[in-house]
């Protein structure tokens, strides 16, 4: 027998320890078997998806069938169903100004509560619009357009989308003291122009006193209050003239009259009192010469 140690056998590349070899690859963690509660709700969610999907196609596809064929609603009283939902719409805008009447009638900032009473009012405003809307297209079908339900709903139609604008343009600017819209800026700008025309009023008054009387400083203090009534007076008409254009272009009708949106009967009488209060003060002025 030899003294000498045995040479241990070689390793085959590969296998785990031979020098050199490279290391056999990790199985992967298997990833975690879903819950049964997590597969049902997926199924919940997925099987709600579907049906909100169908609803909102059932509710398009009748919407579609009803103006594809007005025949189905060859029934309906135009006349009764106009009445009834310009009656809500009048009572919803009655609400909404209501509460804009704080500003100028008591001289209060509107609150969030205010402004979410008239959001509320807003939305019915809109249904009974599209209400409107809808028959104008039923009577369209049925060949009456030119009809008299069709032309009494028309200016009504117009009038309603008035107080839409005014309520909607109001949210979008609450900003006091005149806010946004129509109603607040056009009464707030008639509150200024009475209590101007009371201003000028009382110096007509006094005018033949003051001047009897020949002080310099005090017909030169008269002249100076008589000038900036004239004034704001002018800004008062200008006012006015934009809120008419701010009507005509927010209802892209340039031609209203005010059988059509009754704001503008208002608003005109009170451009054309500012008009021939300017008048007034220069007529005025001209008993005060410098």
């Amino acid at each position: 027998m030899s003294d000498e140690p045995k040479a241990l056998p070689a390793r085959r590349p590969g296998l785990p320890g031979a020098a050199g070899g490279p290391r056999p690859p990790r199985p992967a963690p298997k990833p975690p078997a879903e819950s049964a509660g997590s597969l049902r709700l997926r199924k919940m969610l997925l099987l709600g998806i579907l049906l909100s999907c169908l609803g909102l196609g059932g509710a398009i596809t009748w919407k579609l069938y009803q103006r594809m064929n007005p025949k189905t609603a060859s029934s309906i009283d135009a006349d009764d169903e106009f009445e009834k939902a310009m009656d809500a719409a009048k009572g919803a805008s009655k609400d909404i100004f209501s509460v804009q009447t704080k500003v100028w009638g008591k001289n209060q900032e509107l609150t969030a509560e205010d402004f979410a009473t008239i959001k509320s009012k807003l939305e019915e405003l809109r249904v009974h619009h599209d209400k409107l809307k809808d028959l104008l297209d039923l009577l369209r079908a049925r060949g009456l357009a030119d009809s008299g339900s069709f032309q009494k709903i028309v200016p009504k139609w117009i009038q309603l989308k008035m107080w839409i604008l005014d309520a909607s343009d109001l949210l979008e600017n609450q900003k006091p003291p005149e806010y946004g819209g129509l109603n607040v800026p056009m009464f707030v700008t008639s509150e200024k122009i009475r209590k101007a025309q009371n201003d000028l009023g009382e110096i007509n008054t006094v005018k033949d006193d003051i001047i009897k009387r020949n002080d310099p400083a005090e017909i030169k203090a008269t002249r100076k209050k008589i000038s900036d009534l004239r004034d704001a007076f002018r800004g008062y008409v200008t006012k006015m003239q934009d809120l008419d254009k701010y009507v005509a272009e927010g209802l892209a009708r340039p031609d209203l009259t005010n059988k059509e949106v009754m704001e503008l009967d208002h608003l005109r009488d009170e451009a054309n009192k500012a008009q021939m209060a300017v008048k007034a003060a220069g007529t005025m002025l001209q008993a005060f010469p410098e």
